[in-house]
């Protein structure tokens, strides 16, 4: 049994729910194991797959995980298994791995009799920001190697349909995300004055988070300047100025799942066009989350989109992506961020207990400005809702 209140856990029944969901995904696919690979990639976004069914995960953690049709699963991290072992109680086979990931599968596997069954892979290919997979071409070889007769199945999908509907739980965890993004937002405030560094403000809103319970790596850009209209990946030593914007992307995981929220900020008065993409993206919010329920496809949803936009934006103004990608233990879908996205999704509905950023994008015309705002929203059964709680507005410092 894990210390309690060492880290933040989810309960035994959660990890039940999920281990019965993927055991029956995996039945229905004929999959007799089921592996889940190690990649702290994208600030460990593509290594959800691991940590949903462990439980195991947050500061760099490796862990790759050997899921049985049937019996006790095994989570393999780079080292300190004991300390794993201790304070958390969803695993109890956790093992030092050593980052050996294709020796480790291969001995496990071998321990479980397995010779020639349906072997699935999550991330070999397929993910929605590594397309190109996750998996070391080294492990995948290793494992045909050892097992010639088994066939290797990209069990990727099937992850993805299983993270795609959140509990009540992992609801929680979210709210507790956006709970900590809204302080960072307020440290933001109060901390971006004329003289302070990109970086310094990176740090006053990264202490707040981590004070809150948050955990590192994290998505969390920003960046500023007179026309600045992206957040930047690193932040700088640049020093804020009178008239500077302040574009962000704002996470903060809780137990592994992140909501986020984009809110632009001024140091000074907004100009007439500046103010009016802002006042357009916020209409197209509240159109888009009045919009959304179950059932409700993404095609209503982008439909609702362009028409907000050509009702408030006069001819001056269009739609631009992204519109919304879901929210959750990592690289979760459904996400509209192109054209493709938009047709491939046309008609997939909404179903209660998706989570999505909602952030519809607005741009001029004729001219390059353009902005956003956003927050996590969550599909219930009466129509949806925010995460957040603060005003949905442009945050202007004087």
């Amino acid at each position: 049994m894990a210390d309690t209140g060492l880290i933040p856990s989810l309960s035994l029944a959660e990890r039940d729910r999920r281990h019965k969901l993927v055991r029956e995904k995996m039945a229905a696919a004929g999959l007799d194991v089921l592996l889940l690979p190690a990649n702290t990639s994208r600030w460990e976004q593509v290594m959800a797959d691991s940590r949903y069914v462990t439980g195991i995960g947050g500061f760099a953690t490796e862990v790759f995980t050997v899921f049985p049709a049937e019996g006790p699963l095994t989570a393999y991290v780079f080292n300190r298994a004991n300390w794993w072992k201790r304070v958390q109680d969803w695993v109890e086979d956790v093992r030092d791995g050593r980052n050996r990931w294709a020796e480790d599968a291969v001995s496990r596997l071998r321990e479980l009799g397995f010779k020639n069954g349906r072997l699935g892979i999550s991330g070999l290919s397929g993910l929605i920001r590594t397309p190109d997979g996750i998996v070391a071409h080294t492990t995948v070889e290793a494992l045909r190697q050892a097992f010639p007769d088994a066939e290797l199945v990209n069990a990727t999908s099937l992850m993805q349909e299983v993270r795609a509907i959140k509990s009540a739980e992992e609801i929680g965890c979210m709210e507790r995300s956006m709970q900590i993004i809204e302080r960072m937002i307020e440290a933001m405030t109060e901390g971006a004055r004329e003289g302070v560094s990109e970086k310094e403000l990176y740090a006053d809103m990264a202490h707040v988070m981590l004070r809150a319970g948050g955990e590192l790596p994290t998505l969390f850009f920003l960046g500023s300047g007179p026309a600045q209209t992206q957040s930047s990946f690193v932040p700088t030593n640049r020093v804020i100025r009178r008239g500077d914007r302040i574009v962000n992307e704002i996470e903060a995981k809780y137990a592994g799942y992140a909501a986020q929220a984009v809110r632009p900020m001024l140091l000074g008065e907004p100009d007439a066009t500046f103010r009016e993409l802002m006042d357009i993206s916020c209409a197209c919010f509240h159109a888009i989350l009045g919009a959304m329920k179950p059932g409700v496809t993404f095609g209503t949803l982008f439909d609702t989109y362009m028409k907000t936009v050509e009702e408030h934006g006069d001819g001056k103004y269009m739609w631009s992506h992204p519109m919304m990608h879901a929210r959750g233990l990592g690289d979760d879908g459904p996400a509209l961020m192109g054209d493709a996205d938009v047709e491939r999704f046309q008609k997939i509905q909404l179903a209660a207990g998706m989570v999505f950023i909602l952030k519809p994008r607005i741009r001029m015309t004729e001219g390059k400005d353009h902005t956003s705002i956003g927050d996590t929203v969550v599909v219930t059964e009466d129509g949806a809702r925010r995460l957040g709680s603060s005003k949905l507005e442009l945050i202007t410092v004087s």
